[in-house]
């Protein structure tokens, strides 16, 4: 499957998926954990591109 990464700023955070502040949104498996991010931070986020078009991530770093 496909993958890509995302560089931006969290606009919104819930317990499956976060939202960036240009409305893309990444869904997060269960070893991932939304709340350690607070809204505004900068964030990297490397994900697979799932058949659906649903975007998984598979890491997330702070761009601090």
């Amino acid at each position: 499957m496909a993958g890509g990464v995302i560089v931006g700023i969290l606009r919104e955070r819930h317990a499956d998926h976060l939202v960036f502040r240009d409305g893309t949104k990444i869904f997060l498996p269960a070893k991932l954990a939304s709340s350690q991010f607070a809204l505004g931070t900068g964030l990297t986020v490397a994900y697979t591109l799932k058949k659906d078009g649903i975007k998984l991530a598979d890491n997330i770093w702070r761009c601090d």
